[in-house]
């Protein structure tokens, strides 16, 4: 039996959650303790509660911190909307007498969980450093950790904060989101706390920086033609390497180690590119051993996420009962549109939190409905295709017809589901026209996959055409419309900023159309707005100071002073799906030529970025001009959630890339300020280059986008995979509200302040560790996109 059919027989279907690995976090028990120090309250510095709920208990060494499961009013200074909000919450804090506690790198505690009817009973920790480098930041990111407990267990927990500064310590604290309850039972939070260390290990795991960790290799595996690297430290005693048979445990490789030395530092580069052969190997290198991973075909590799991908995403359901998490949920979130109004509940909830996006769930669908398309598993597949049964029900319940979308929610809390008392939420209704261009490409491509009976087909077909001919007439009359707010997650898509992303929508969309109506007027559509596209990509290139011409990256408009960015909503593939359908659809060949032409600038561009992060998988983020931040409509759209201080560490940022002409530099990672995390970027940039390497039939862009998934999957300098239960070497990550779920993926790993090096703190925050259904998303997409260009088929 595989690993896959095994998994769907122990859940029945997935209709019951993959159970969570006992002990995932047990690396920080092993370690040998040297010296150690007891946190204690005393004299003037004593426990002391705050906000809502109660402490107890209360000693020097401890306290009992508890409340009920929900109140029947906001708390004081909450939104009267109750908009991202609880029911408040309860703390214990502690000052600390501005302690340096730099000579420590772990804290340690003892948590006796208490309680009941709480869906995901956790704590969250914050630290309060007043030093050369303060901490909470600016942003209110650096400081917080949140523990996901297990119920009636009492357990030891290890905290690693040697990257954190702590040159003067003023305060610790403790503390509770109060976000109500299983199916609105009464319950209560309590939580005894006690035995505060801190402590110095013989080996504090690196949570910064290139330099890898143990061996740096992908848990899962590599693709049998692609070139296959896993990363030491250069300080490693070993000349050679071998891999063995993980059955036999027989050497089928032999090879010396080979030293590599450039920007990021000194490595020593395992090299087994020329080890093809399909199979289950480890690498040994002197005394140590890897666990076991695969070589062989995409599918070989990556189908075993699969079904733990969706596993998260069933975990995610929005309104439905799901096994160990949640009763039947938020049904008095509601929309309104003139007398009409709906529960808005369906799809998925969006991340940590509870909130919603119609586009985030429609994308989710979309990704289901592919993934099921290429999978070789018959009942995987089938209830890849329940599950977007259950996505497609919540877009066509969303539709208030005419353009008109409930689209969006932001809740932080279990409600009681009942309409009409204090803990309802509005969802926002718009009728924006990117949305409904957006829609319309998802439902057209959701159509054309073979496992649609023609009842549905036919009704998503006539969905996708009316949504397009809204989305044009009100284009027509406001081009470039932007969202009324913010928190549309498509905010980002007005013409101050992702014109060329909007066009390449429009594209795809228009091209969907003439493949479902065969009618002409979708031709002269796509060929105006795939120029208009086309206008906005850099064509001549810009010539570097190591006499490349670079060009096919894209400019956010025509006027090409601001580049293509993206550092939280990620949409890459975009330009790539365009010009994917363009290139399908009956024009001439001179606009054929043209455009091939420009498919290869742009491919060739994605595969340039690779060389920055060598020897890592990582694509670099891209091409920075440094006048960007003079745009000032620009800027404030795509980077939410910041202050005028952004406008100067854009350039700081800049100088820690690499500065590759008088006015162009390649960061590795993104740009960013509040909202930090790059696995929904590299991941839409995958499935772009993935898309292209099937289209232009490039075999390297197949392998860039598979390098993005070996990067996640522990080919990176932490040699830990970010997708919980997947790999081996994961940590618990930001899901307040549900908790842990196998197959959930975070937003992804950050950098530190204003650097251009990666940063993977064991602490937990909104937003680079918080779960995130972008990211599953987006790894489906990707997997689907390979395994497709592995079968060569010439299906969208």
């Amino acid at each position: 039996m595989t690993v896959v059919d095994d998994l769907l027989d122990q859940t029945n279907l997935l209709h019951k959650l993959i159970r969570i690995p006992k002990d995932f976090d047990s690396n920080e028990n092993n370690k040998e303790i040297i010296a150690k120090k007891s946190v204690i309250a005393s004299g003037k510095n004593l426990w002391k509660h705050s906000k809502r709920g109660s402490l107890t208990n209360v000693s020097k060494n401890g306290f009992t911190l508890e409340a009920p499961s929900r109140y029947d009013s906001w708390a004081p200074g909450d939104p009267t909307d109750g908009d991202y909000v609880g029911y408040g919450n309860t703390e214990a804090s502690l000052k600390i007498d501005n302690e340096n506690w730099q000579e420590y790198d772990r804290l340690a505690f003892r948590i006796n969980t208490k309680c009941s009817e709480i869906i995901n009973p956790n704590i969250i920790f914050e630290i309060h450093n007043d030093g050369k480098q303060k901490i909470p930041d600016q942003y209110n990111r650096e400081g917080y950790h949140v523990i996901n407990l297990s119920n009636n267990c009492e357990k030891t927990y290890f905290l690693n904060i040697s990257d954190l500064p702590r040159d003067k310590i003023t305060e610790i604290g403790f503390s509770y989101e109060i976000n109500g309850s299983y199916m609105d039972i009464p319950g209560e939070y309590s939580v005894e706390l006690e035995n505060i260390s801190l402590q110095k290990v013989l080996d504090a795991t690196p949570t910064h920086g290139w330099k890898p960790n143990k061996i740096s290799y992908s848990h899962d595996g590599y693709q049998n033609n692609e070139r296959k690297v896993a990363i030491v430290p250069d300080n490693d005693i070993n000349n050679e390497f071998s891999i063995i048979d993980a059955e036999t445990k027989n050497t089928v490789f032999n090879k010396k180690i080979e030293n590599l030395s450039n920007e990021l530092g000194k490595f020593k580069i395992l090299d087994f590119t020329d080890l093809d052969q399909s199979g289950i190997y480890q690498i040994k290198l002197g005394t140590k051993t890897t666990a076991p991973f695969k070589i062989g075909t995409y599918e070989d590799i990556w189908g075993k996420s699969i079904p733990k991908v969706l596993n998260f995403i069933y975990g995610e359901r929005c309104g439905y009962p799901v096994p160990g998490i949640h009763g039947t949920c938020h049904e008095d979130v509601i929309a309104k549109k003139d007398e009409k109004t709906i529960s808005y509940n369906g799809g998925w909830h969006d991340a940590g939190d509870l909130s919603q996006q119609l586009i985030h769930s429609a994308e989710a669908t979309q990704a289901l409905f592919r993934i099921a398309n290429v999978t070789s598993n018959q009942k995987l597949s089938e209830r890849l295709l329940e599950e977007g049964n259950w996505g497609l029900d919540f877009i066509f319940k969303t539709d208030f017809g005419n353009g008109f979308h409930a689209t969006s929610a932001g809740v932080s809390r279990w409600t009681d589901n009942m309409i009409g008392t204090m803990d309802d939420a509005l969802a926002r209704v718009h009728d924006n026209p990117y949305e409904n261009f957006l829609l319309s490409s998802i439902l057209a491509d959701i159509s054309q996959q073979k496992m649609i009976d023609q009842d549905m087909q036919k009704r998503l077909e006539q969905l996708s055409v009316s949504y397009f001919e809204i989305a044009l007439k009100r284009f027509k009359q406001t081009p470039y419309e932007k969202e009324p707010i913010m928190w549309e997650h498509t905010y980002n898509t007005s013409k101050a900023t992702y014109n060329a992303t909007y066009n390449a929508t429009i594209v795809a969309a228009a091209g969907d159309c003439y493949f479902i109506t065969k009618d002409e007027k979708y031709l002269s559509i796509v060929i105006e707005f795939m120029n208009r596209m086309i206008n906005c990509q850099e064509s001549k290139g810009l010539e570097l100071f190591d006499g490349t011409i670079l060009k096919g990256m894209f400019y956010r408009d025509a006027s090409h002073k601001v580049l293509q960015h993206f550092n939280h909503q990620a949409r890459e593939m975009l330009f790539a799906q365009a010009f994917s359908i363009a290139l399908k659809l009956p024009i001439s060949e001179v606009l054929r030529d043209s455009w091939k032409e420009r498919a290869r600038d742009y491919g060739e561009y994605l595969l340039y970025l690779r060389k920055f992060t060598y020897p890592y998988p990582m694509i670099s983020s891209g091409v920075y001009l440094d006048g960007e931040n003079a745009d000032k409509e620009s800027f404030d759209v795509q980077h939410l959630l910041i202050d005028d201080s952004a406008y100067s560490e854009y350039e700081t940022q800049l100088k820690a890339g690499v500065q590759v002409s008088e006015h162009a530099y390649i960061r590795r990672f993104p740009v960013w300020f509040s909202f930090r995390g790059n696995d929904s970027i590299i991941l839409s940039t995958a499935n772009s280059a993935a898309i292209m390497g099937r289209l232009l039939k490039n075999k390297e862009l197949m392998n860039l986008a598979n390098a993005q998934l070996r990067w996640i999957i522990g080919n990176n300098p932490f040699d830990q995979s970010l997708m919980f239960g997947e790999g081996n070497n994961y940590q618990q990550e930001y899901s307040n509200s549900s908790g842990d779920m196998v197959g959930e993926l975070p937003v992804g790993i950050e950098t530190k302040d204003d650097e251009d090096v990666p940063y993977w703190p064991q602490f937990n925050n909104a937003t680079y560790k918080e779960v995130w259904i972008v990211a599953a998303t987006k790894w489906l997409s990707t997997v689907s996109e390979l395994i497709k260009g592995e079968e060569k088929d010439e299906r969208r």
